[in-house]
Order: structure tokens, then C-alpha cells, then sequence
């Protein structure tokens, strides 16, 4: 039973990733569909409503809602809801299709982020001239996806400052989340996925309501819909279940692992979905990147990762702790 528990919760985190790796060209397609922030409004306000009816067909009812932990709510919440806004615009700010997977390759510095905020927040012990090694590795993977809408590398140093619109609003993404789970960790939630989903909500309909004289104007048309369908049910919603079972009943170690692949796999699909061609500049940046989110944990204290452990095993119903996104 046990074996087969661990089994499903493998399954369950693979999905989640498989899921986040096509997160960056569904959200280019849905944008270039009806438009930045509509597309932003449609996503998070359906994605929301989803986990909240989903987490209250778990529980039998809404009275989950009140056990929600008003901690949670006022410091992670608004942190939460800026983080998606600002992947969306960075995302669709990015100045072709090659440089949205670039700007999605900086949100994917989350990883070390939340190492940066352990360590000034929880007061985890690390050899921080290590972990600056992998922070600019990362930091130099990021640079080289993004040289292929600056005239290649040749250009790059040229071209890089200042630094693009989109590439500096995605790493200020990556800040706030890494800020996020480091929060969410020391202030858990009851019902993490019902928390989320108000999240999702509050922040989809704020924009919904910034854009509600020209909803009218919208054209859709089949790609746009099937993205938005996809980003709302599936990485902001069913992979963050997935997920949340994983880490649950799953081996963290192994998880943490695979999801240093998640820029490498969101290279891939993105330069088939968005059709931009295969090119070396992508890949070899979303290598960088995920060696450097490596070399960052690996050289945290062994320690260190087991007094988180230690701290981050939550109550029955609470399953709480470091999750990642992070793509969306």
C-alpha cells in the first residue's frame, strides 16, 4: 500500500511538471489571443473558481473558508496575486515569442530565490559563496536565451542593458515568489488549494474589472479559448493538486530534482508550440539555469535541509510547505 502510495504520488509530481513546462507558450497563445490583461482576467478568475469548488467538494461544503489562517491571507495572498500578474505581463510584454520563453526562463530563478529567503527568514545556514556560484550561473543562462531577440551574443552586452521590459519583470516575479513560498512555509495554510483559489480569484477579477469596457471587443477563436481552458484547469489548478500530493506522500528529494528540469522541458515545448524554431541559444540558457538552481541547493547543509524537514511537516490536514509554480 505504502509502495503504491509512493508510486502515485511519483505520477502525480511528473504530471504537475509535464504541466508547468507548457505553461510559458500557453500563456503566449492565450495573450496573443484577446489580449494581455483579458487573457490574465479569463485564467485566473476560471482557475480560481475551479480549486475553490474543488476544495470544498473535498471538504463537504465552504466552511473551509473559515478556517483559513488570516496570517496566510494578508501576507502571502497579495504576494501570491502579484506574482501571477506579473508573469502575464512579462510574458506578454516580451518583444517576440523567443524572448516570452526567455522572460519564462527568468521566472524559473524561483528555485534559488526561495534558498536567498530561507536563508533570511528562516535563518538556514548555507555557504552563501557557493550559492552566489549558482545564482550566477543561473543569471548567465537567462542572459544567453535572451540574446536571440538582441542580435545574438555578439550584441548581447550591448543590447542587455538596460535590461528588457519583460526579462526584468519576470525576475521581479521570481523574487515575489520565492518571497511567497518561503512564507507559505513559515506560516502554513489549512487548506492550501482553497487558499490559492481565492488568490486566483481576487487577482482575476480585479483585472477582469480594469478591463470591463472592452470585454465586448474580444474575438475568439479556437487556439485562444483551448489555452485559456488549459492554463485555467490544468498548471493553476490540477497540477497545484497534483502537487500538493506529491510532496505529501512523495520523496522531496526526488521532486526537487525533477523540477530543476522544468526550464529545460518549457524550452522544448515552447519552441515547438510557439513555432520559433530549435535553437541552441534557448536550450543552452534553460541549461544553465537549471544547474544553476542545482548547484544553489546542493550546497546548502545537509543540516539545514533536515531542520526544514523537520519543520515543514504539517498537521493532517494541512500539507503545506515549498511548492513550486511555477511556471504559470
Amino acid at each position: 500500500m505504502i509502495r503504491r502510495r509512493g508510486l502515485v504520488a511519483g505520477a502525480c509530481g511528473i504530471t504537475s511538471i509535464l504541466l508547468w513546462s507548457a505553461s510559458v507558450p500557453g500563456t503566449r497563445l492565450a495573450i496573443e489571443g484577446i489580449g494581455l490583461f483579458r487573457a490574465a482576467a479569463a485564467v485566473l478568475v476560471l482557475g480560481g473558481c475551479f480549486l475553490i469548488l474543488l476544495t470544498s467538494a473535498r471538504n463537504r461544503g465552504i466552511r473551509w473558508v473559515k478556517q483559513l489562517s488570516r496570517k496566510h491571507l494578508v501576507l502571502c495572498g497579495p504576494l501570491f496575486a502579484a506574482y501571477e500578474v506579473l508573469l502575464y505581463t512579462a510574458i506578454g510584454l516580451a518583444r517576440s515569442r523567443g524572448e516570452a520563453i526567455a522572460a519564462g526562463l527568468a521566472n524559473y530563478l524561483w528555485p534559488t530565490m526561495i534558498l536567498i529567503f530561507s536563508i533570511l527568514i528562516l535563518k538556514q545556514r548555507a555557504r552563501r559563496g557557493l550559492l552566489a556560484i549558482g545564482i550566477v550561473v543561473a543569471l548567465a543562462g537567462v542572459a544567453v536565451s535572451s540574446s536571440i531577440s538582441t542580435g545574438g551574443l555578439g550584441q548581447l552586452a550591448h543590447d542587455f542593458w538596460p535590461v528588457p521590459p519583460a526579462i526584468g519583470i519576470a525576475l521581479l516575479a521570481a523574487i515575489l515568489w520565492g518571497l511567497y513560498s518561503v512564507l507559505a512555509h513559515k506560516y502554513p495554510q489549512r487548506h492550501p488549494m482553497g487558499a490559492v483559489g481565492v488568490y486566483l480569484l481576487v487577482a482575476g477579477a480585479t483585472l477582469a474589472a480594469f478591463q470591463a469596457g472592452s470585454w465586448q471587443a474580444v474575438r475568439w477563436n479556437w487556439s485562444s479559448v483551448v489555452a485559456v481552458i488549459y492554463m485555467a484547469l490544468l498548471p493553476n489548478s490540477l497540477a497545484y493538486w497534483f502537487w500538493e500530493i506529491a510532496v505529501r506522500d512523495g520523496s522531496v528529494h526526488t521532486l526537487g530534482a525533477l523540477a530543476n528540469l522544468i526550464p529545460v522541458l518549457s524550452a522544448g515545448v515552447g519552441t515547438v508550440v510557439l513555432g520559433i524554431g530549435l535553437r541552441w541559444e534557448i536550450f543552452l540558457g534553460a541549461a544553465l539555469v537549471a544547474t544553476g538552481a542545482m548547484l544553489s541547493h546542493a550546497f546548502f547543509r545537509r543540516q539545514s535541509s533536515q531542520s526544514v524537514r523537520a519543520r515543514s511537516d504539517p498537521p493532517p490536514e494541512s500539507h503545506s510547505g515549498f511548492r513550486a509554480d511555477p511556471g504559470s
